[in-house]
């Protein structure tokens, strides 16, 4: 634990190091010890399997009676994950201990969660988590995971929707302290680029080709506006397991004059891919499993560049659009996105004043800054209350 008047000491506990689509962790972190706080990073993992299976088995024939203490703590219906938890836990504890934070944080209330409420347990220090979507969205033991929230001190969630899907899901959040700090976004806010008019609509989609974006909605709106005498140009950067299936739709649709799939690119290219657009179009939808996006960074990153986005009113996507940022149609509708783009195509006044509005709640809203206020403030607080119960 840090000194009184000593800056507060923020242990952050991470499976892996943060992947290309999880920067928002990285801008948190940066934030935070912008804001004065002395920040250590603990990766769980190298991706070494191996090594895990060595480890798993040395904490449980080494330590037998805590591996005991730790799945009873996570719920026995939890394994094996739980005995994975306390192989990792058993691994970060003495070096997190020597670090000696105020609080343990972590992001994803899956399996990280798991790992840092163990390593609370083990050091009496106060334990937060941030859920964000998939990662309980996906989570078949509603019980496991409502017990493994019951074990922290503060539960952050990214929007008002990822707490109302975890009551779905059956937490009781009401017995979980909890509040909403965003995923937070620090790109560059870059003044749109006017490209001269040449008749033709270039929409954008930056996504992973999976089926909760909603891409071949999108195709089926584009054949829509088509249909109807607009020109059009769409381009698609990302891959995934359905680009196979949304090529062949294209042929089908006799888009492939029109539609152009780049695969995947640089976070460079991408966001370079945004420059000269006339929307950003990101038609997301609740998947066959269950999953479903948060907060989408594609239409962050297309409000820091000015771009017009049309997309749907799905989880937290409405909380980052507001009611007048962008356009908002219902999932699953290629003729609603198809008017939908038609009504920014004949208005764009109209796209221009949404799009400023989106950048302006992007940077009101949405800031490493402000996010790392909220985290900073309830981090103290808990570290004034005493040991972690």
């Amino acid at each position: 634990m840090s000194p009184p008047g000593h800056p507060l000491r923020v242990a952050y506990v991470l499976l892996r190091e943060p992947s290309y689509s999880e920067t928002f962790i990285t801008s948190e972190i940066d934030a935070v010890r912008s804001a004065g706080a002395d920040v250590e990073v603990f990766v769980a993992s190298d991706g070494d399997r191996l090594a895990e299976l060595r480890q798993v088995v040395r904490t449980a024939l080494g330590h037998p009676l805590r591996t005991l203490a730790d799945v009873r703590a996570l719920g026995m219906s939890y394994l094996p994950r739980a005995v994975l938890a306390a192989a990792h836990a058993a691994r970060l504890a003495g070096p997190i201990a020597a670090f000696g934070p105020d609080v343990v944080h972590t992001h994803f209330v899956n399996l990280p969660t798991a790992i840092a409420t163990l390593v609370g347990r083990r050091s009496g220090i106060p334990v937060t988590a941030m859920a964000h979507a998939a990662d309980f969205l996906l989570d078949r033991n509603g019980g496991a995971l409502d017990r493994r929230l019951r074990l922290l001190s503060h539960l952050f969630v990214i929007s008002k929707a990822a707490a109302g899907q975890l009551t779905e899901r059956g937490v009781s959040l009401s017995a979980i302290p909890h509040g909403v700090v965003r995923a937070a976004f620090d790109g560059e806010m870059v003044e749109p680029q006017p490209r001269p008019p040449d008749g033709v609509t270039r929409l954008v989609t930056v996504a992973r080709l999976v089926e909760k974006k909603g891409v071949d909605t999108a195709l089926d709106a584009v054949a829509r506006l088509i249909q109807i005498g607009v020109s059009v140009r769409y381009d698609v950067y990302g891959d995934g397991p359905l680009r196979a299936t949304l090529e062949e739709r294209t042929r089908a649709l006799r888009l492939t004059d029109v539609v152009t799939f780049h695969g995947s690119v640089s976070h460079r290219a991408a966001t370079a891919g945004l420059v000269g657009a006339d929307a950003a179009v990101l038609p997301c939808r609740r998947a066959a499993d269950g999953d479903l996006d948060g907060i989408p960074v594609f239409l962050m990153e297309a409000a820091s560049r000015g771009v017009p986005v049309v997309t749907t009113m799905v989880s937290g996507i409405p909380e980052l659009i507001g009611p007048f940022g962008g356009w908002q149609v219902p999932p699953d509708d290629p003729d609603a996105l198809a008017d939908a783009v038609h009504q920014l195509i004949h208005s764009p006044g109209e796209g221009q004043r949404r799009a400023h509005r989106l950048a302006a709640r992007l940077r009101d809203e949405f800031s490493p800054a402000l996010q790392a206020r909220r985290l900073l403030a309830e981090w103290s607080r808990l570290a004034r209350g005493g040991a972690w119960t």
